[in-house]
């Protein structure tokens, strides 16, 4: 509830400090006294568009402040806590709003003393007052204020959060399995590409440095003739020939014997001989074997001259050599090993999202269901208030359907319309085509007496509800006030009687010049002045004691 409030130098306001009780409270004035005023400064305060014109001429600077108690729990405290700004000084039970308009357009919010921007004071403003104003009952008209009005009614906010759960994990897997799907399309052409490459280079059979050896081959193969020539010569030369070397050794043999009987001291020359003659023999035997290797096969230099261009076509492809060939091959073979998605999770995907949609459809039928009893006791709940004010063959109707093309969204499968009909015999029709002024802030008074266990909001602000009626209307509607002050601070300006003299606190609005210059000033009536404003407001210009007798009756003093 607010506590104190604060204006400087707003419209025509130069410095006005109010302190407010709990319960009915009623501001009444004569039109253009400014109290409109008050309602505009606290909508300032809970986040409303400022503009530089509501600073008062002449000033360059207009402060709004206002002192708030709040309870220990509820969603303002929850959310004042999230956003670290419940205060922690004398009473932390008071939450401290500051709004200085500038009229260089550079405003500033202040929330129990830390600077915060506007969209942070629009967050929690909601939680604090209601506003029903001419302007401001339009709220009734939207959507989505409609179906959180029968669903707060009904006590549905637990059961429309846990379908709103499922709904978006339900969303979410959708998502994710499409990512999936797309990647999988994704992957499976990337594997699709790594399956060739990896085909093309095991069908090659590429071995390590085969390209070195290969190469080496065709050297040998280009000159396959010449050595085969000379391998001949170099064979008859140490075997064959009639005069080889292997031919002569066996004569170098004989005379070194013949020396030997004679002169012993060159004995170790035949062992250096025998060395010689079997390294000899060990040469011929080599060149003998490596002529049987040569491959005169003119073919296989043609076979050796298409290896290696495939080699080398895979090597300018996979990285300039076999051995990059190679290891291309094991990253590829590894990366396919990791590409190769199983079917088993797409199916536990699509299985977790079929279970998802099947509880949220239960879940939407279960909550549209409570949704439409809610709806239906709001109905008798609120024609019966309609009744009470006497709104003749007026009819209110909370019709809950859903979506035409049966579509869900976070809220369930509904949607909810607010009809009304004024007269007797019309259909009713959406809220905001067949309903006057008047009658929507009536209506409005209607639903919130009826919400009043379960609405949350401290505070409410009816300006001008009383446009139209009169008598034992006005009586009923200042009771419905009356009675809603018991839960909630209401604050209720109004130009009638019946209304004023139900107040719990009754403040007087007038315009007045000091200094002439026009000022608003606001004062807390005492029983006297209270009489004599019932009194004002009853007989106009002339006070009789008739009308003061009235007023007095009105207000229930002797």
């Amino acid at each position: 509830m607010l506590l104190e409030l604060r204006i400087q130098n707003i419209a025509i306001i130069d410095d006005l400090h109010l302190t407010f009780p709990a319960g009915f409270i009623v501001l009444t004035g004569e039109t253009g006294a400014g109290k409109s005023i008050l309602v505009d400064a606290v909508g300032l305060l809970i986040g409303e568009r400022a503009s530089a014109e509501q600073i008062r001429t002449g000033t360059t600077e207009g402060v709004i402040e206002g002192i708030f108690a709040i309870a220990n729990s509820g969603p303002l405290t929850a959310r004042l806590k999230e956003l670290d700004l419940l205060g922690d000084g004398d009473d932390p039970g008071e939450l401290v709003i500051r709004r200085t308009l500038s009229s260089s357009g550079r405003h500033r919010v202040r929330i129990n003393g830390n600077a915060v921007p506007l969209s942070t004071l629009q967050d929690i403003g909601q939680f604090i007052v209601d506003i029903h104003g001419q302007h401001d009952t339009q709220s009734l008209f939207r959507p989505i204020t409609q179906l959180d009005l029968v669903d707060s009614f009904g006590n549905l906010f637990d059961d429309r959060a846990a379908f709103c759960e499922t709904y978006h994990a339900a969303k979410t897997l959708q998502r994710d399995l499409s990512t999936f799907e797309k990647e999988t399309a994704e992957l499976k052409e990337q594997a699709d590409r790594l399956q060739y490459e990896r085909e093309e280079i095991e069908a090659a059979a590429i071995q390590p440095d085969e390209d070195v050896v290969l190469e080496q081959e065709r050297q040998v193969m280009a000159q396959v003739h010449n050595l085969v020539e000379i391998s001949n010569e170099l064979y008859s030369t140490l075997y064959e020939d009639d005069r080889s070397i292997l031919s002569r050794v066996g004569h170098v043999e004989w005379l070194l014997d013949r020396l030997l009987t004679v002169d012993i001291r060159l004995s170790d020359a035949t062992e250096l001989l025998g060395g010689a003659t079997a390294q000899l023999k060990e040469l011929a035997g080599r060149i003998r074997d490596y002529q049987e290797q040569l491959d005169v096969n003119p073919d296989r230099l043609e076979q050796l001259e298409i290896r290696l261009d495939l080699l080398n076509r895979m090597k300018k492809r996979y990285g300039g050599s076999v051995a990059s060939v190679l290891d291309h091959l094991d990253r590829i073979t590894k990366e396919l090993d990791r590409l190769i998605v199983s079917d088993d999770q797409k199916e536990s995907l699509q299985h977790r999202l079929v279970t998802l949609h099947d509880q949220q459809t239960k879940q939407a039928d279960h909550l549209s269901t409570r949704r439409k009893k809610a709806a239906n006791e709001l109905n008798q709940c609120v024609n019966k208030e309609i009744t009470d004010l006497h709104m003749k063959h007026a009819t209110f109707d909370a019709a809950v359907e859903q979506e035409r093309d049966g579509t869900l969204n976070p809220n369930g499968q509904d949607r909810v319309q607010f009809l009304f009909s004024g007269s007797a015999g019309e259909p009713p029709c959406a809220l905001k085509d067949a309903i006057s002024g008047g009658e929507l802030s009536r209506v409005t008074l209607c639903i919130k007496t009826v919400l009043a266990r379960e609405d949350q909001i401290p505070m409410l602000i009816f300006d001008e509800i009383d446009a139209g009626i009169g008598g034992a209307v006005a009586e009923r509607v200042g009771k419905k006030l009356q009675s809603l002050g018991q839960r909630h601070q209401v604050f209720c300006i109004t130009h009638l009687p019946q209304i004023a003299a139900l107040g719990d606190a009754h403040f007087s609005v007038e315009k007045v010049v000091k200094q002439k210059r026009a000022t608003t000033q606001v004062e807390q009536l005492a029983n006297e002045e209270r009489i004599d404003e019932i009194a004002r407001m009853l007989g106009g210009t002339k006070i009789t004691q008739a009308v003061k007798r009235t007023a007095k009756e009105m207000l229930g003093v002797a």
